[in-house]
């Protein structure tokens, strides 16, 4: 395996056009796909995880997820290493995960610790080493690491929302999607894409919201934008101005690598939201393979955040079915898949992603400054992989254990003269700060 930007004899644009085409590669031995492998990644929600093992594919591996008798997760490789049967049908016994056919059982680090059907004294189990992977259960996800460093993996960032003790954490998961994951984080990283295709029907604002709008803000489209690498990642800062010259209103997005993205506010920061609720949200991708990912949604809500919702009920809890519609009316002539989509952020934001294609075509594309974002995640998804190349940790990997990851989400109103757009983060939430107040300072909501 090597980088294209190490290959000797590539000009540098023959080198960035077949690293574009190596990017959303996610299996073994693929440049990408041994970058992604030093990171963790989510597999299940602790609470669906019960008492029958379930077939998950990461990372273009098939593998099986199961607790065992002291409720201990264990992730192993699917087929057995006896004659193939699947151990999505073995059944959890004290030492571990057995096989069904013949009996062959694995303890969580795929050492085989039985095999019923071997002579007395057999020394067979010893000579086998099942495919696993460590796990750990934290912030109600079940975590997996994949690289070949297993056997002393670095710590397990523990992303800020679900260490968090200050609010509710609502945890959802099961919205699949058939295309790269790469078309998701690409286009969270282009946020301003927000400013037209999330406008090309009006937010509906509810009334409990009305009177707290800034309406000095009068134009939509911000008057900075800018994308910063931070040491987890990347964020997105948009700053607008408001009637008071020494008052910004900012949103920031962020990207802690490898696939977990945050944001707060009601609808993301999407105007013509200017409200100071600073709802923290976001979520992170389980890479299937390829063309595959499921996305994990989480959200924090705190005493004086706002309860209601900019979007269907429902819509965000188990995915986007095929039959729901935007606010437009669907017109007889329109044949699309999606008729009638526009109005509804999280569906005009599946329906562009899957339009690209299962992997976007890269190298057919005209890049313009509105996709600084975009160009910048490439940048850092290029370096990682030519770190890992090089036997290095990529950035967002850390071999000490830094407790609660914090990433900005800042969203609100600061002083002109605290806006600090950089690395580190902007005011931080979780003294509660941002939250909606009304004019004597009260908590509105909660």
């Amino acid at each position: 395996m090597s980088l294209p930007h190490a290959q000797t004899g590539a000009s540098p644009h023959e080198a960035y056009l077949k690293f574009l085409d190596e990017l959303p590669r996610t299996g073994p031995g693929t440049a990408a796909g041994e970058m992604l492998r030093r990171f963790w990644h989510p597999v299940y929600l602790s609470a669906d995880l019960k008492d029958i093992p379930v077939a998950v594919r990461m990372l273009c591996e098939d593998l099986v997820l199961y607790r065992d008798a002291t409720g201990r997760p264990g992730l192993l490789g699917r087929k057995c290493s006896h004659r193939g049967a699947s151990l999505e049908y073995g059944q959890v016994r004290d030492a571990g995960l057995m096989c069904s056919y013949h009996g062959w059982t694995y303890d969580p680090m795929g050492r085989c610790v039985d095999t019923p059907l071997e002579p007395a004294g057999s020394s067979l189990k010893n000579a086998v080493r099942h495919p696993w992977y460590p796990v750990q259960e934290w912030g109600g996800v079940v975590w997996t690491y994949m690289g070949r460093d297993k056997e002393s993996p670095p710590p397990l960032p523990k992303i800020d929302v679900l260490a968090r003790t200050d609010g509710e954490i609502i945890l959802t998961s099961g919205d699949f999607r058939n295309y790269n994951y790469l078309n998701w984080m690409e286009n969270f990283a282009d946020m301003a894409h927000t400013f037209v295709l999330h406008n090309l029907v009006a937010t509906d604002i509810p009334d409990q919201l009305q009177p707290y709008m800034d309406t000095t803000i009068q134009n939509w489209m911000p008057s900075q934008l800018e994308h910063v690498e931070t040491d987890y990642g990347m964020k997105s800062v948009a700053v607008w101005a408001t009637g008071d010259p020494n008052t910004k209103f900012v949103n920031t997005w962020s990207i802690a690598l490898p696939t977990h993205w945050r944001f707060s506010g009601v609808n993301s920061g999407i105007p013509p939201d200017f409200t100071d609720d600073r709802r923290e949200a976001g979520g992170m991708l389980r890479i299937i393979d390829d063309t595959r990912f499921e996305i994990f949604r989480y959200s924090l809500f705190r005493k004086g955040n706002f309860n209601g919702s900019l979007v269907p009920r429902g819509t965000l809890e188990r995915g986007l079915p095929q039959e729901l519609r935007g606010k437009l009316e669907k017109k007889r002539h329109d044949h699309r898949q999606y008729p009638g989509w526009e109005g509804i952020p999280p569906l005009e934001d599946l329906i562009m992603q899957e339009s690209q294609g299962e992997i976007a075509d890269r190298r057919a594309e005209r890049l313009g400054t509105s996709d600084r974002g975009v160009l910048l995640l490439r940048k850092i998804w290029r370096e990682a992989m030519q770190e890992v190349e090089n036997g290095n940790d990529p950035k967002g990997v850390w071999r000490e254990d830094r407790g609660m990851l914090e990433v900005d989400t800042f969203h609100g109103h600061i002083p002109a003269s605290q806006l600090e757009i950089g690395p580190r983060n902007l005011p931080s939430s979780l003294n509660g700060a941002g939250l909606i107040r009304d004019r004597s300072g009260k908590l509105v909501f909660g």
